[in-house]
């Protein structure tokens, strides 16, 4: 199973890159939950590919780009073959109708799509070059709405600095064991809150370098 964009990181996988993957295994479970952060020109979905390889499942949320925590809503592109034998296994109702009815609103709201599009990638970078003009974190470069940091200093100690201080939560990567206590996860959000979480890291950090 793979996830692109990749979480925590972010880095997003080239087709190309994944397409050895289908060859060399039975099932190949791409999880593209962030995907829809990226316009069509830039996206590197597999989902055109369903058709040619039965061994490929694609996953889609709409809890992520669209603010749907709530719903718990999401959707599997396979092979038509595949699709109907899971048919057959899974709960009569699945999702229920208030769901159903945002989900389809929600895809398409076009609108909403363009507009975030638009600022994000602008918003990203604004927050990666803020982030790493501060001594003691590196960020590392994303493709969806969220950005992965290095620190230097204790994530947990930082983390219990800023929601004292300043009442901001960052996002540990404790639940990563590759990651440890030296990196913490960031979401993209408005200018004005990602000034505001950049003044209160070299506020909380200053003191350290």
């Amino acid at each position: 199973m793979l996830n692109n964009p990749h979480n925590p990181t972010g880095k997003l996988f080239t087709r190309d890159s994944i397409l050895p993957y289908l060859e060399e295994f039975a099932l190949v479970v791409v999880d593209e939950a962030f995907m829809d952060f990226l316009p069509p020109d830039q996206e590197q979905s597999l989902i055109g590919l369903v058709q040619e390889y039965e061994n490929l499942v694609i996953l889609r949320s709409l809890t992520k780009f669209y603010s749907l925590p709530g719903l718990r809503l999401g959707y599997a592109i396979a092979h038509p073959h595949r699709l109907a034998k899971w048919q057959s296994w899974r709960d009569p109702w699945p999702v229920n109708t208030l769901a159903a009815a945002a989900a389809i609103a929600a895809l398409q709201d076009t609108e909403f799509q363009e507009h975030t599009w638009k600022w994000l990638p602008t918003a990203r970078n604004q927050l990666f070059q803020g982030l790493a003009s501060i001594p003691g974190l590196q960020p590392l470069e994303g493709a969806a709405n969220y950005l992965l940091v290095e620190s230097q200093q204790s994530t947990s100690q930082l983390q219990a600095q800023l929601l004292q201080q300043y009442q901001i939560l960052i996002r540990d990567c404790l639940s990563f064991k590759e990651l440890g206590d030296r990196f913490f996860r960031v979401a993209v959000r408005s200018e004005s809150d990602n000034q505001r979480l950049l003044t209160a890291l070299k506020s909380v950090l200053s003191a350290e370098f």
